[in-house]
């Protein structure tokens, strides 16, 4: 029963509700008092009057019950603001307390919420029909008029449809844009698997060429042992002992040639000789191939290391095919420079002669693998765009052995790492952003234009009214000293003089019988001649027509 009722309210759950902010109750009223704002000026009827001040409490009750259910029920909000207008502008029968009421802004914000929030675009609609057939199921009772009920239509449309439609739309752009960087997230994460995987291969290449070498250390100590346990003029322990490092020496191998089966991929082919071919070799190699490929060496080569050798000839190796990959036909350079400290293996190619084809994938995997293999020798890689097109590659890997344990921590996974959730929060920033220019700033241009106008009215209106009491004193014969000590400082900026030609060769004054707002009031028509005053009437507000007293 109690989900049958929350969904015949379109009642949002606790998981698909925004979240409150850190200052909701401080949020919630200021937006509640936001919303008073235009009642207290607005509303008909004196400051003072008890009637006005009902109406206002009424309707601060209202908006306040609405403002506390638009998160959970949205739909009720709206419904309750919508009433709150309707109920204002029909009490007063007059077209100009519906298109401009103190309520119809928190129509506008409870509609537009509707839209931001899940609702049910049905129910929405719905919603709407049902106010319409109840608005003019209420003129027919209350007896209002056909232009008044094409006024409620009207109004109904661009406070209710409109904000809800910009809103709906405000949603699903916000959900379209979430879920284009949610892919992207994922694509991400795709690619760190990716170049994990590329560094886990280069490592199991490094454990390969780490068995190689120990394995054949092995064999020749294995050799050499073997040797000695049947070398003449050897006594039986020494015979025992060779035969024991012999044995020793088969099962590290043994052993050795396990782990490297566990680290190898299944589908993986066993390491070729070329991978470990020197660096002239493969020179050589490149350049009988049609490769237009130079090598220069600087410096004292001396003795290197296995590990940086190894690291060396492979960043010489994987450049040369990626050159020949990706620049075909374009001049490559290869320098291996020397120095007491390090070795420096810059490789250089080209622009292509012609742009690669498009779809052509662009894994990096290569470079990756050189990266890895150059940071676990103990060195730094580098490889970029050249400015005229081609690109280059620079490793500096160390002459002095350097433990796994000691190199440094793994760069970045990738240029782009974390670039998804940044993007995403800077993308959600520039909307809220263009929605705050485009649609709050006009609105609150508007709202500080409309503030000024009736403030600078409400002055006007209050300084210009002339009290019952103090026209009843006036006298026809007073002076004008006399009668301006009465007097208000304003005279009506908009007398009705148009209803009835002024005395000939007086001069007129009018003020307002009432400090009431936004409501017709009688007016005082006082006329002078010669300083006196000669004439007193009232111009009443529902005929507009003076009645002279004397």
């Amino acid at each position: 029963m109690i989900t049958g009722l929350a969904r015949l309210v379109c009642a949002i759950p606790p998981s698909e509700r925004p979240p409150r902010p850190k200052r909701w109750p401080l949020i919630a009223f200021l937006v509640w008092a936001g919303l008073n704002l235009p009642a207290v000026l607005l509303v008909p009827g004196p400051f003072s009057d008890a009637t006005r001040m009902w109406r206002i409490l009424v309707g601060a009750v209202v908006i306040a019950v609405a403002v506390a259910l638009h998160r959970a029920l949205p739909l009720i909000s709206f419904a309750l603001c919508v009433a709150l207008w309707w109920v204002s502008g029909v009490s007063h029968n007059d077209v100009g307390a519906i298109v401009v009421s103190p309520y119809l802004l928190p129509v506008f914000i409870t509609s537009f919420t509707v839209g931001r929030l899940p609702v049910n675009p049905q129910a929405v609609l719905g919603a709407l029909g049902l106010v319409a057939f109840a608005g003019t199921a209420a003129m027919a009772v209350a007896g209002l008029t056909m232009p008044m009920w094409f006024v409620l239509v009207t109004v109904l449309i661009f406070a209710c449809l409109l904000p809800w439609l910009v809103g709906r739309y405000n949603r699903q752009r916000h959900e379209l844009q979430h879920a284009g960087w949610e892919h992207a997230r994922q694509l991400e994460l795709q690619q760190r698997i990716s170049v994990e995987q590329a560094r886990l291969r280069e490592r199991t290449r490094i454990a390969e060429d780490m068995h190689d070498s120990l394995g054949h250390e092995l064999s020749l100590i294995a050799l050499r042992a073997g040797a000695l346990q049947i070398a003449p003029n050897t006594d039986e322990q020494f015979r025992d002992a060779a035969g024991e490092l012999r044995a020793s020496a088969a099962n590290a191998m043994e052993r050795l040639r396990d782990i490297i089966g566990v680290l190898r991929e299944d589908d993986a082919p066993a390491p070729m000789d070329p991978s470990h071919a020197d660096v002239d070799v493969l020179v050589d190699r490149a350049r009988k191939s049609g490769v237009p490929v130079e090598l220069e060496r600087t410096g004292d080569v001396g003795t290197l290391p296995n590990m940086t050798d190894k690291a060396v000839s492979r960043v010489v190796q994987e450049s040369l095919t990626n050159a020949v990959k990706h620049a075909p036909q374009a001049k490559v350079n290869v320098t291996l420079a020397y120095t007491a400290t390090e070795v420096c293996v810059t490789v250089r190619n080209g622009a292509p002669p012609e742009l690669p084809p498009q779809g052509r994938p662009q894994g990096r995997r290569g470079l990756i693998g050189l990266e890895e293999r150059t940071r676990l020798a103990g060195g730094e890689f580098h490889a970029a765009a050249l400015p005229d097109g081609g690109f280059e590659v620079v490793a500096r890997l160390p002459r002095t052995p350097t433990t796994i344990r000691n190199a440094g921590s793994p760069p970045p996974v990738d240029p782009w790492a974390d670039s998804t959730s940044s993007g995403l929060a800077q993308a959600t920033t520039r909307l809220r952003r263009r929605f705050i220019t485009v649609v709050f700033l006009p609105l609150g241009l508007f709202a500080c234009l409309t503030i000024g106008m009736l403030g600078y009215y409400a002055y006007l209106s209050t300084t210009s009214a002339l009290a019952p009491k103090y026209y009843a004193q006036l006298r026809i014969g007073d002076s004008t000293s006399k009668v301006a000590r009465l007097l208000p400082d304003n005279e009506m900026s908009d007398p009705p003089n148009e209803y009835q030609p002024e005395p000939a060769g007086t001069t007129c004054r009018y003020y307002r019988a009432s400090e009431a707002l936004f409501v017709r009031v009688d007016v005082y028509r006082l006329c002078f001649d010669d300083g006196r005053l000669v004439a007193k009437s009232v111009i009443t507000a529902e005929s507009r027509a003076p009645v002279d007293h004397d």
